[in-house]
């Protein structure tokens, strides 16, 4: 099965679809973890591949590029309505 998402980092605790993945399709292409896309998830977007508690850091490249404003469960598309850029 070919890849339909990329994981940057291994730190990394969401990966960038890398084709558009529809509700309820595994993601490949992030090693041996297994997630299935909550939501339909666009090209170029993130999905989170492990559960993120609110206010834990988002990490992609291995950094922080922000913060969960609420829970994200894994397959979820992780955007700015669950992602903060500030900690409170």
């Amino acid at each position: 099965m070919k890849a339909n998402a990329v994981l940057i980092h291994p730190k990394d605790n969401v990966a960038v679809a890398i084709k558009e993945i529809k509700a309820g399709e595994a993601v490949t292409g992030i090693g041996d973890r297994r997630v299935s896309a909550n939501e339909d998830i666009m090209r170029n977007h993130k999905m989170a591949i492990a559960a993120v508690a609110e206010g834990e850091p988002v990490l992609k490249y291995g950094e922080r590029i922000g913060f969960a404003s609420k829970p994200i469960r894994p397959g979820d598309w992780v955007h700015g309505h669950n992602l903060k850029w500030e900690e409170d």
